[in-house]
């Protein structure tokens, strides 16, 4: 019976992730709403935040107890590949059109910030010794990652403001709902995908273990599929409620939270000097893997197409596809 707990567990929690997640969706749309600070900042601070926190739980539990610096940083690119994975499922839900045509062209800064961010953890990997120097145990790229996210979260506040100076004003129809309750219902469904990603993430582990699965795909594959969950289950939910800017910007927005801060965070709570000088030259593969990713998505939100190329699906969902796969492969070949 021993055997069949962790399964249990996770569909457990998987199951209270699913039901909360469309609670966390419409109350952070209302607060979007009702403060006028907009979809896509709401989306990347409060919607990724909430949806990003497993990832953080995670890392810290990776380096701090199980000592293990690349089961946290294979959580954090794997989740980063899963996040964009997504957009394949929102595109087919999203019918008659493009998802990623449906959306502000602006969003294309928020894609490119995540971009910047990956790009700058490359370098760390690529060759920490060159960059060496150290505050405590935390690396210098590290720090900069932290001061990067600040600045994301700046330009793309900007950024939200701009365009809705620029819009037309849409009525608040959500008079029943005040902001105060608004905040609660969300205070309260975050918390809950919280708890519940803990246990999801702690069953993924033990399943791991009983698997006898590598280190690496574990952290890039099943660590990561189980702490993007409330990451899919949260963007369906905004995509139900005719809001795409609120979804696209949730999946950004956690690529943004997780390289910025989580992997930040993972070199704090890491005693054994900067993490980076402890990290696979693997984990390059799967950042170049969620840059190409990122740039397709950049591609077609700036071209805006109006149809999908194919009936039920878009030819850029076809191409994420094809680069998890290839992630997925090379995972498993190289752990």
């Amino acid at each position: 019976m021993s055997d069949y707990l962790p399964w249990i567990q996770l569909i457990i929690a998987a199951a209270v992730i699913l039901f909360t997640s469309k609670y966390l969706a419409k109350s952070a749309d209302n607060i979007a709403t009702k403060t006028g600070l907009g979809r896509s900042f709401i989306g990347v601070v409060l919607l990724a935040t909430a949806t990003s926190l497993p990832e953080l739980g995670t890392g810290i539990n990776a380096v701090s107890r199980l000592d293990a610096p690349d089961l946290a940083a294979g959580d954090v690119f794997g989740s980063n590949i899963f996040n964009l994975l997504i957009v394949v499922v929102l595109d087919s839900y999203w019918r008659n059109r493009s998802f990623l045509g449906s959306v502000y062209k602006s969003t294309w800064i928020t894609a490119t910030l995540s971009i910047s961010l990956i790009i700058l953890t490359l370098i760390a990997l690529w060759n920490p010794g060159e960059y060496g120097f150290s505050i405590g145990n935390v690396g210098l790229l590290s720090y900069l990652l932290i001061i990067f996210f600040i600045i994301s979260m700046f330009i793309i506040y900007k950024m939200d403001k701009n365009q809705m100076d620029h819009s037309p004003q849409t009525p608040d129809i959500s008079t029943s709902t005040t902001l105060t309750k608004s905040f609660l219902v969300y205070l309260v469904s975050a918390t809950l995908i919280i708890i519940s990603s803990i246990f999801l993430s702690g069953a993924g582990e033990e399943i791991a273990h009983m698997m006898n699965w590598g280190e690496s795909f574990v952290g890039t594959q099943l660590l990561a599929l189980s702490t993007s969950l409330p990451e899919l289950a949260t963007s369906i939910a905004a995509v139900r409620l005719k809001a795409p800017e609120l979804a696209i910007t949730n999946l950004l927005g956690s690529n943004l939270f997780n390289t910025g801060i989580v992997l930040f965070v993972d070199d704090l709570f890491y005693t054994n000097g900067p993490i980076w000088d402890q990290l696979s030259n693997a984990h390059i593969f799967n950042g170049v893997i969620a840059i190409i990713m990122t740039l397709v998505i950049v591609t077609v939100i700036l071209i805006q197409p109006k149809n999908k190329t194919f009936k039920f699906i878009s030819l850029e969902s076809i191409f994420l596809t094809s680069c998890y796969l290839i992630a997925t492969i090379y995972t498993f070949q190289n752990p």
